[in-house]
This record gives structure tokens, C-alpha cells and sequence, in this order.
């Protein structure tokens, strides 16, 4: 092979060296952003205690599953997915809530909201009950109980007791008002309406254990001061 041959052989298959690569570059998928279309609280004011429920409506040109994450100022976040509950602050205060929503890439979103809290003045008692993340089940119209003591829990006699706000495996409830006092609280949906703890409740506490061990913890309300708690359901055996 004379040597012009050899140069115009090595020139031509770098070029389409160079031409693959190229192809292969301009067809490589591009990843798209999330888009966080609305984020918000719902109320945006609330006396001292109080809840708010976030919501978050959020796409994706590729129709990957998203993650959403919150982070706030103050309270707590109970729940997940694009809806959550805010369990606000104990103070008054304006407070923000900063929303995340990130795809499998890594690709990420951002928004946030303000919330308004006023001074409450009452000795309130808010909170919400779940199924762990995964456990679809309905918590609505489920019955939050207040017992005076541990005893008085397990014979039933409650001193007073509320129905939860909301559907699904995640709700909130409150206690307007409670005199200042120590407190054993659970959470109870009677699914065969036979008014009695039976297999296939849902059924929650305040506090630790399980259906054979349960430890309910005290919860002590103070006056003028709202108390937040957050109890965990299962379906029992």
C-alpha cells in the first residue's frame, strides 16, 4: 500500500469513528427536570398547634416515580408522598415549608410556602394517626380517645373522644380544648361495628409496644399550652 493510500484509509475511518460518536452522543436521551406545577398549605393561618396539610402537585416529561421531601422552620412533617401534614408550631410566628420533589436521576425541583401561626392561648390538642408508609388502608371516620388512665383504657371508659378529619392512611384530629391534666390517648376504627377492640381493627396508641405488649406513654397537657402527638396504626391480629 503506497503511503497517500495509507493516510486516506486512516483519515477515513476516523472520520466515521468520529461520526459514531457523535451519533451515539446526539441520540442519548436527555433527562428532564421535574416540574412543581402547585405547591400549598391549607389553612395558610392557624392558631398555635394547629395542623395545615401540604399538597403538591408535580410532573415529569419522562414518567419517572418522583420523591417528595419537605423540610420546615418548625413543627413537624407527618406523612409522605405529595400530600402531608404539618403539625405546626407551639408559637406564634410567620414559618416556611420547603418542598423537594427529585426524580430517579437525581434531577430536582424546588418550592416553597409561608404559614401564618397566631398565638392560641388554649390548651389544645392536635395530631395525626397513620399506617406506615406502604399500608393503604382508610383511617376515616376512625375515634380519637382520651382515657384518664392506663386502666381506664384497657375497660374502656373514656373521658372524651373526637372523630379524625380526612381519609386514607393518614388523617389529623383535634381536641379544641383540654383541661390542663395527664392523659393516655388512642386511636380506634371499629371495623366490624361490634363496639368492642375485636381482630381486623385498626387500632393505635400514644406511646410504644405492640398488641400484646402495648406501653402507653402519658400525655401532659399544660395550661394555655397546645400539646401535639402523632400515633401509629396497625390492623389487629
Amino acid at each position: 500500500m503506497n503511503q497517500a493510500l495509507k493516510f486516506l484509509t486512516i483519515g477515513t475511518l476516523g472520520l466515521l469513528l468520529f461520526f459514531c460518536l457523535f451519533s451515539v452522543s446526539c441520540t442519548k436521551e436527555i433527562q428532564n427536570i421535574p416540574v412543581i406545577e402547585g405547591f400549598f398549605v391549607s389553612p395558610d393561618t392557624v392558631t398555635a398547634g394547629d395542623i395545615a396539610l401540604l399538597t403538591s402537585l408535580a410532573t415529569d416529561a419522562d414518567n419517572e416515580d418522583l420523591v417528595y421531601s419537605y423540610s420546615v422552620t418548625a413543627g413537624q412533617i407527618s406523612g409522605y408522598g405529595d400530600s402531608v401534614y404539618w403539625l405546626t408550631p407551639l408559637y406564634a410566628g410567620i414559618y416556611n415549608s420547603v418542598l423537594r420533589v427529585t426524580d430517579p436521576n437525581g434531577n430536582q425541583s424546588i418550592d416553597s410556602v409561608k404559614l401564618v401561626v397566631l398565638s392560641s392561648g388554649k390548651s389544645a390538642l392536635s395530631g395525626t394517626a397513620s399506617f406506615p408508609e406502604g399500608v393503604n388502608f382508610d383511617l376515616s371516620d376512625a375515634k380519637v380517645r382520651l382515657f384518664a388512665s392506663v386502666a381506664d383504657r384497657n375497660a374502656g371508659h373514656s373521658l372524651d373522644s373526637t372523630r379524625v378529619f380526612g381519609f386514607g392512611s393518614i388523617v389529623s384530629f383535634k381536641f379544641p380544648a383540654v383541661e390542663p391534666g395527664t392523659y393516655y390517648m388512642d386511636v380506634w376504627k371499629d371495623m366490624d361495628n361490634s363496639y368492642t377492640i375485636s381482630s381486623g381493627d385498626f387500632i393505635g396508641w400514644y406511646g410504644s409496644g405492640d398488641f400484646v405488649y402495648p406501653n402507653l406513654r402519658p400525655l401532659v397537657v399544660q395550661d394555655g399550652t397546645p400539646v401535639q402527638a402523632q400515633i401509629q396504626v396497625a390492623v389487629k391480629p
